[in-house]
């Protein structure tokens, strides 16, 4: 009996080493850089699916104060204040329309059954979510931050790329949180701070009641 219990002492230690060796193996496979790296490049879509799913959220994108976006949607309505090389754009989409605001004659334009600007951000995103990457870690204001670097234009851009052969399009994250995006077009160079958050300003929806219809 006690070479009998001895053998099953051995059996089930061997049984248990091999079990670890077995889960030591699946750790470093899950976790070999190049998956570590495709982790990475899941943020993207991650925040695509995010944003496609929620009822409502703003993303604002600061570059300067002559180049900036503000964009809001709910599920049948968005606003969007968008300001290139200084000159500022308003439209509002609801009711399947689009309003185009013009606030210095206090007017505004209708384009019936045209809703294309509703999910814009998502719009964007889903562009690029399948797109080739590469992980690095850069350092912005002092923090490090990982991107995933896409190997093309996107539209989170304001400079001018027209002519440029060279662009690259890096998205910085802490954790899932989308912080900066950064544009490179030769030795042109655009960084944006984004913000994304579920708070909306409800009354950016409706068109000011002193605006009159062209």
């Amino acid at each position: 009996m006690s070479e009998e219990k001895n053998n099953k002492k051995v059996i089930i230690i061997s049984a248990i080493i091999a079990i670890i060796i077995i889960m030591l193996g699946l750790a470093f496979f899950l976790l070999r850089p190049q998956n570590l790296s495709e982790i990475q490049g899941d943020k993207i879509k991650k925040l695509y699916e995010s944003l496609k799913q929620k009822e409502q959220y703003s993303f604002e994108a600061i570059s300067d104060k002559d180049n900036k976006v503000y964009f809001e949607r709910t599920t049948d309505k968005s606003y969007l204040d968008e300001t290139i090389d200084g000159k500022e754009t308003k439209m509002i989409v609801k009711d399947g329309n689009t309003y185009l605001l013009v606030d210095e004659d206090k007017a505004y334009y209708t384009y019936r059954n045209n809703n294309s600007n509703l999910n814009q951000i998502e719009e964007f995103l889903e562009e690029i979510k399948d797109s080739e990457y590469e992980v690095g870690k850069e350092k912005i204001n002092n923090k490090t931050y990982t991107y995933i670097e896409i190997p093309k234009e996107t539209k989170f851009v304001t400079i001018k790329t027209a002519g440029s052969k060279n662009i690259k399009t890096r998205f910085y994250f802490d954790g899932d949180k989308l912080e900066y995006i950064k544009t490179m077009a030769d030795k042109k160079e655009e960084t944006i701070k984004v913000t994304i958050s579920d708070n909306i300003d409800n009354s950016l929806f409706e068109i000011p009641k002193n605006y009159k219809e062209k």
